[in-house]
């Protein structure tokens, strides 16, 4: 047969929404990118939710983990079989049936188990570049389920050519897609790296992620710039990309300069906050060759500009890495000794402290909660200022889980009774059961847990909220009243607590949880 006359037929496999058509209505809405993420990660091809409220991990979300935290594991006899469909279809004219067919496999496999097995077989089997890239494109093009389309861009990578750049730039701004999406930028463009630094600031959680990995040592002033000011965050977890962030950016250089912006100086704090996190997912701050003079110039820095909010908290991070920075840490005992107490200096400026109970003084601000954090780190007492804030927003589980563990003895009755008045607890009753508290209207659940998970330290308190939590449908929250109960002296509860535990022990789904409650009764 002539080379020439090979070609795909134009009809389409079936007659579901592409792929395509989803991400160039996103483009054509909101240009080309960070889309909004609740209409953009609407994909054609979702499955209806469960109604038990338990959290779904997404495909997105299971191929940044599987990625990064798990070996990969190969599925041969899927590959041989998707291979051998792709061999079929480029040996010979290529029939509609065969189409159908690659789509129906490819529908049901796992793209992150196959793609870079898929990519060698291709390779030893000397499949024609030509032929295998028309049918990356359609796949990705007239996919109808997203492991076709991920599959379509691995063919892409392996096939494709600098012509495809708009094509992986669209997909690829679909989050679903842009781990393959990178991957193919760098195989198949003539300057991967900017096509990769193009789709990175199309993106935020788990695409930033993957495509921010893969600008890793680059030499590009204009990336290098970025990556400290704002490529290193992400809705995941920035200390996924700090490191990356702080050495293929130079972030100690980058703050010796003269004049250092505001944009840096907030990615600094934000880098060097990541880093200062322990156990962490990726390389941290023991790791990191510029870390004491990073930080000590940081604090420099630091020490005669603005105070804000952001700044305090990544400020508070550092710190109290500095106080306890592990075993591992590589440097003198008697330099961390002078930079903690350098910090700590900082902290003690009483303009952080002004700037929390400022910020915290109008309970209407819609950014209330950016405040508290710092509040109960610096131990303020905006227990009243809290209180007003929940007035207003009575289901904000933030806020009532950071207010009990503000409370004193003197408030935690006060704080209690509020939450007694202001979340339904009626309608809370409503178990028990193995709901997992997730989803729409489970906000009043959770606002309950995060009060009742704060009382094992405030023996007699919250004794009504403990006994709607024993009733709750939650597991956690069911789980979070034994735990208060249990971790009160004997003289703090009383009788008809104890009933409760009987009563709930009769009718109690969870086997743990009963024995947990049986336990309790036996010891009392």
């Amino acid at each position: 047969m002539n080379p020439g006359t090979w070609k795909l037929g134009s009809d389409l496999v079936d007659d579901r929404p592409t792929f395509l058509a989803h991400a160039l209505a996103m483009s054509l809405r909101y240009g080309p990118g960070p889309w909004p993420e609740e209409e953009a990660h609407h994909l054609p091809d979702d499955e209806p939710p469960p109604d038990d409220g338990k959290p779904i991990m997404t495909s997105v979300v299971w191929d940044g983990i599987a990625s990064h935290h798990m070996r990969a594991e190969s599925d041969a006899e899927r590959v041989t079989e998707i291979s051998d469909l792709l061999t079929r279809l480029v040996s010979d004219q290529p029939r509609h049936a065969d189409l159908v067919q690659l789509h129906d496999r490819l529908a049901a496999t796992s793209a992150i188990d196959v793609a870079d097995d898929l990519v060698a077989q291709i390779r030893q089997r000397r499949l024609p570049k030509d032929r295998i890239g028309q049918i990356g494109r359609h796949l990705a093009e007239q996919g109808t389920r997203r492991d076709i389309v991920k599959i379509g861009i691995v063919l892409l990578g392996a096939a494709g050519d600098e012509h495809d750049r708009d094509l992986l730039l669209l997909l690829g701004t679909l989050e679903e897609f842009t781990l393959y999406a990178v991957i193919a930028l760098r195989r198949t463009q003539p300057n991967g790296q900017r096509a990769v630094y193009e789709l990175a600031r199309r993106v935020r959680n788990w695409g930033r992620i993957h495509a921010v990995e893969r600008l890793k040592g680059c030499d590009d002033p204009e990336i290098k710039g970025w990556l400290l000011r704002e490529g290193f965050r992400n809705g995941i977890l920035n200390e996924y990309l700090a490191y990356i962030a702080a050495t293929t950016g130079d972030l100690y250089s980058a703050l010796l300069e003269p004049d250092v912006d505001d944009a840096l100086l907030d990615g600094a704090a934000a880098i060097l906050a990541a880093l200062a996190e322990e156990h962490g997912p990726a390389k941290d701050m023991i790791d990191y060759a510029d870390a004491l003079p990073a930080m000590s110039r940081f604090a420099d820095l630091l020490a005669t500009r603005a105070a804000t909010l952001r700044r305090l908290n990544n400020l508070i991070v550092i710190a109290t890495f500095l106080r306890k920075p592990g075993e591992k840490a590589p440097w003198p005992v008697g330099e961390i000794a002078r930079l903690r107490g350098r910090y700590d200096g900082i902290l003690a400026d009483a303009r952080w402290r002004d700037l929390v109970l400022d910020h915290l003084a109008d309970p209407h601000r819609p950014d209330f909660n950016r405040g508290l954090w710092a509040a109960e780190r610096l131990r303020l007492p905006v227990v009243p200022q809290v209180m007003a804030y929940l007035e207003i927003e009575p289901l904000d589980e933030f806020a009532w889980y950071h207010a009990i563990r503000l409370t004193t003895s003197e408030d935690v009755h006060r704080l209690c009774g509020l939450a007694e008045r202001l979340l339904p607890l009626r309608n809370l009753a409503n178990g028990p059961g193995d709901h997992y508290g997730f989803g729409p209207g489970c906000e009043p659940d959770r606002a309950l847990e995060s009060v009742v998970s704060g009382l094992n330290t405030k023996p007699g308190a919250g004794l009504p909220l403990i006994d709607v939590a024993l009733r709750n449908r939650v597991v956690r929250i069911r789980r979070a009243a034994m735990s208060a109960l249990t971790a009160w002296p004997p003289d703090a509860v009383p009788e008809e607590a104890l009933a409760w535990v009987r009563a709930a022990s009769t009718v109690e789904p969870n086997e743990e949880i009963r024995r947990e409650m049986t336990a309790f009764l036996e010891h009392r």
